[in-house]
């Protein structure tokens, strides 16, 4: 009998940016990323900062001057995304609840975290 340890292929060996994976909740139907506020080769990085845009309908990247009232506050899943056309809307998936590593993502701001406060922890 072997008793070595059987190495398998790995399902995704990008680093995580959860801190465990009690209780996470994904947004039924993934999120639909607007592209026109996009730029053609833009990358999103796993785990960024996302919020919804009432008046489109549609998401957006959070950045600094983006206000806690923002609804819909959510992290993208852990696949990079690349934006090829400016003229087709992007699909991602995205976390609504979890404990995350805030070094691992992107776009977090002080704003984010009211707005997502009881739903995406980022301490210990």
């Amino acid at each position: 009998m072997n008793l070595k340890p059987k190495v398998s292929a790995q399902y995704n060996n990008a680093p995580t940016a959860f801190r465990d994976f009690k209780a996470v909740e994904w947004k039924v139907g993934n999120a639909v990323l607007d592209a026109s506020k996009l730029t053609k080769g833009q990358v999103i990085k796993p785990f960024t900062a996302i919020f919804f845009n009432e008046s489109t309908g549609l998401f957006e990247l959070v950045a600094s001057d983006t206000p806690a009232t923002m609804k819909g506050a959510l992290i993208t899943g852990s696949e990079e995304v690349v934006i090829e056309d400016t003229t087709t809307n992007e699909m991602v998936s995205a976390i609504r609840k979890a404990s995350l590593i805030e070094e691992r993502c992107t776009g977090v701001t002080a704003n984010f975290k009211t707005a997502t406060q009881g739903r995406l922890t980022f301490d210990v």
